[in-house]
């Protein structure tokens, strides 16, 4: 092989990398905000010619004349420790693009010098090592926060004029994702249970979202029952059926031998439809093994959920069964990318200001809380209730009441206010 093909093949692997990277969900966030870019040039602003990234990802805010943040990738592939001037070079090529508010996060398949590794250290830049797509690991971050991991801001770059809530939003969100896939994720089995994180259900419920259609991800739609009934059955072979709601004390079941789900007439056509759905289609996705007797679990006792905290307690596999359907029907109705997009979308509608969704005792602040969160609702066929503790969970909540938390006013106002 000569060394352009050679290079060639390289190139390819270094850029499966960093799609890997960034596959499991920033591909999908909103395209108005967010712009992914592939071997994409900037101008230099010291000579007439223009600097090649590798790959490159901008924030734009509305109506913004250019991006508020970016991050920039390269990746190297090399047969020896990489070289202070690779780093070096990858550094001045940041700066002379002018590159606002940059992250510069350099991938290599083989160690850093010690030289380099020192300078990337020095001017705030993320190194991933790795020897192929599916093996590589931080090596070299700086957390901005000492209770968060977060990519850290080149400190010659940064312009906090450019950064505003909403920003803020999208750039925690792509630190989070970056950092991680690439963290290891420990399974361990009770009664054929895997004891999966938030994180590995929300990969696995994003992945079924896009096998469903990318579309709903990419533009941040909602979905419907009939829709998620369909690629059931094409997908899985599921039959969805209704059954009559007298004498059933629950509203859905999931035979994963028969592939059936059952669904309580009861909630046909209410926003709890959809999540009742979701709900069984995680029971077949992530119980598969499940390797317990429903007598033996229908003795363990339901968990408990505090509506002040939103959290409950997982003492016992009935515990973490329902959680983890719980946790895969809300990521697979509200993806956190397409959650945040369209709280944006819906702040500039009425003119307030972007990010966090703020609630206090004043009336106007209700108003305004009550309007987008009903506007959420509406768009993605969910409850109300589902929304917001979708929202604090995801920390998009910023409520400043003196006398209640959002729990407190959603059972003490769910009737006139919330429902």
């Amino acid at each position: 092989m000569n060394n352009v093909k050679k290079g060639d093949v390289l190139e390819k692997k270094a850029i499966e990398i960093i799609h890997r990277l960034i596959d499991s969900k920033i591909l999908y966030l909103d395209k108005e905000y967010i712009k992914i870019h592939s071997k994409k040039k900037y101008q230099s602003n010291i000579r007439k010619g223009k600097i090649e990234f590798d790959l490159s990802i901008e924030v734009w805010p509305p109506n913004a004349d250019r991006y508020s943040m970016i991050y920039l990738l390269e990746c190297k592939n090399y047969d020896k420790r990489v070289p202070m001037s690779e780093v070096k070079k990858f550094y001045d090529d940041i700066m002379e693009t002018q590159g606002v508010n940059a992250k510069g996060i350099f991938i290599s398949n083989s160690p850093l010098q010690k030289g380099a590794y020192e300078i990337a250290e020095v001017r705030r830049m993320m190194v991933i090592e790795g020897e192929s797509k599916d093996d590589f690991k931080i090596t070299l971050y700086r957390k901005n926060k000492p209770v968060e991991n977060r990519i850290p801001i080149m400190e010659e770059t940064v312009d906090s004029s450019l950064i505003d809530e909403g920003v803020k939003i999208f750039e925690k969100i792509i630190d989070a994702e970056i950092l991680n896939c690439l963290a290891v994720s420990k399974s361990n089995v009770s009664y054929g249970i895997d004891l999966l994180t938030k994180k590995d259900i929300s990969i696995i419920a994003k992945d079924e979202l896009n096998k469903l259609n990318e579309y709903y991800l990419t533009h941040a739609e909602g979905l419907d029952a009939n829709t998620i009934a369909n690629y059931l059955k094409t997908e899985y072979g599921i039959e969805v059926t209704k059954f009559n709601p007298k004498g059933n004390n629950y509203l859905g079941t999931c035979n994963i031998e028969e592939k059936t789900i059952g669904l309580s007439k009861s909630i046909v056509g209410t926003p709890r439809e959809l999540f009742v759905l979701c709900h069984e289609f995680g029971h077949f996705i992530l119980h598969q093994k499940l390797s317990i007797n429903q007598v033996l679990l229908d003795s363990f006792s339901d968990s408990v959920k505090n509506l002040a905290t939103g959290k409950h307690s997982l003492e016992n596999p009935n515990h973490w069964l329902e959680w983890q359907a719980n946790y895969f029907s809300v990521s697979f109705l509200l993806p956190e990318t397409s959650i945040a997009a369209m709280l944006w979308k819906s702040q500039l509608r009425r003119n307030l200001p972007k990010g966090n969704l703020y609630l206090d005792d004043q009336r106007s602040s209700q108003k305004h809380f009550n309007a987008i969160i009903a506007f959420l609702a509406y768009h993605f066929n969910v409850s109300k209730t589902s929304v917001i503790y979708r929202l604090e969970e995801l920390q998009l909540i910023t409520h400043n009441t003196s006398v209640k938390t959002v729990g407190e006013l959603i059972r003490d106002y769910k009737t006139n206010f919330f429902a």
